[in-house]
């Protein structure tokens, strides 16, 4: 049905049920309210005014690469930036409406960037980032924001599992980084759902679960994505965790989904998988 870490075109658009309703914010999706920016956004390409100097490949290094970046800001002034190479950084921003100024601060660092808002002919929003003078690179919206921000898929309660740790993990803490990788899992398909999306994309979230349509598996040990196994300490803690999640999709209890819609019955799956996990976790159950 698909690769494991592409996108999934879902066809034909199905009604919600009344007891799965979700929304997204009818307000404008860039500035929310007194200089707080919302949603996801994603670098798509380079900009260099006439006359500007040839440094293309300093933007390159800072930006990481054209359509290699997704950036998040949510309305607890909190920020979320992930890279194709599976780097992952968050802190916290200001937008300055008035000097078009936007600060980032993560690790122990604040960088400071010239923001300003265009919108495409199709009527698209987007940001448009000036790394250096001349030189501007341009954001559009990937993903909307979510009326409960918590659960965006790119939240920094989300992504737990994508902080590298400084020593090796003993198996709880292996357990706990499984537990919230497979919750990001469950929060890409909730949301894409509550959103109505025409495709879903594991494109900054690659790792080892495998989608059905419908059901949840493992991708096989010689495909896991090396961008996954680099969020672990070493490949021997990573392999500790496929092996866990392994364990419990031979041996945990699955309650089976079939309401008609693939993307609300998968998320519902690994919404039971996560729970399992904590359940298993709290009675001791390991590998």
């Amino acid at each position: 049905m698909m690769d494991f870490h592409g996108i999934i075109y879902r066809g034909v658009k199905q009604k919600k049920d009344a007891d799965y309703q979700g929304r997204t914010t009818d307000i404008n999706p860039l500035i929310l309210h007194k200089g707080k920016l919302s949603g996801s956004w994603r670098f798509v390409d380079f900009k260099r005014k006439d006359g500007a100097p040839n440094q293309y490949r300093e933007l390159s290094k800072a930006a990481g690469s054209t359509n290699q970046v997704l950036m998040s800001f949510f309305p607890d002034s909190t920020f979320t930036r992930i890279y194709h190479t599976g780097k992952y950084d968050f802190g916290h921003y200001s937008y300055d409406e008035n000097e078009q100024s936007l600060l980032l601060t993560a690790n122990r660092k604040t960088e400071e960037l010239r923001v300003v808002t265009e919108t495409s002919p199709s009527g698209k929003q987007r940001l448009v980032v000036e790394f250096l003078p001349g030189l501007n690179l341009s954001l559009a919206q990937y993903g909307q924001p979510l009326d409960k921000f918590r659960e965006d898929p790119f939240s920094i309660q989300n992504n737990v599992w994508r902080i590298r740790p400084d020593s090796a993990e003993t198996k709880q803490q292996i357990f706990d980084r499984l537990i919230n990788y497979v919750g990001h899992n469950a929060s890409i398909l909730r949301a894409a759902y509550t959103r109505e999306q025409d495709f879903i994309s594991w494109e900054f979230s690659k790792g080892i679960i495998r989608v059905y349509n419908v059901g949840i598996g493992i991708v096989p040990k010689n495909e896991v994505p090396q961008v996954w196994i680099d969020s672990f300490h070493s490949r021997e803690d990573a392999m500790q965790c496929y092996a866990l999640f392994e364990n419990y999709l031979r041996n945990g209890k699955h309650t089976k989904h079939n309401s008609g819609n693939w993307v609300k019955d998968d998320y519902q799956i690994l919404a039971d998988i996560r729970e399992g996990l904590i359940r298993w976790q709290k009675t001791g159950v390991r590998e």
